[in-house]
């Protein structure tokens, strides 16, 4: 599978909006949170997020490249999703390859960070053999539950 990321498009949004996952990966679904969804319907204005599609143009995920403050300094940050349909059947690390190859073409960075929930061990092994180790932890209230993330850290 050849993988390409591109510009969103409002068909594009509007699918992801609708994006639900079994069992205890529905804490991605698109559906449950307005702020998710409010922030998926703005992201098409954004210049780093960008859809995910196939050689056939068909859609696959979707990823944003955005930027965290901490400690006066600014660090690139990616968030990734994988359409529901294509998840635990091994595309996690051509998918994740081709957004962080593509990525650095277009953004040039040297330094990419990212945060995935502790119990996404099958996300976490895919970063991990794409070179990124936890270099952090934080716990994040989500839809009145607590969510133990590990950060996670590669330098190119």
């Amino acid at each position: 599978m050849e993988l390409t990321i591109r510009r969103r498009t409002q068909a594009d949004i509007n699918e992801f909006i609708t994006w639900t996952y079994d069992g205890v990966y529905s804490f991605y679904d698109n559906d449950s949170q307005i702020e998710k969804i409010e922030g998926l319907k703005e992201s098409i204005h954004l210049e780093r997020a960008f859809s995910v599609v196939d050689e056939d143009e068909n859609l696959v995920g979707n990823c944003e490249f955005y930027d965290v403050e901490e400690d006066g300094e600014n660090i690139l940050v990616l968030g990734v999703q994988m359409k529901p349909s294509l998840t635990g059947k091994g595309n996690g690390q051509a998918f994740v390859q081709a957004i962080i190859d593509q990525g650095r073409e277009r953004l040039k960075f040297t330094h990419l960070e990212l945060a995935v929930a502790d119990f996404n061990e099958r996300a976490i092994r895919t970063y991990e053999k794409e070179g990124f180790r936890k270099r952090g932890s934080f716990e994040n209230e989500i839809r009145g539950e607590n969510y133990q993330f590990s950060i996670m850290a590669k330098d190119f």
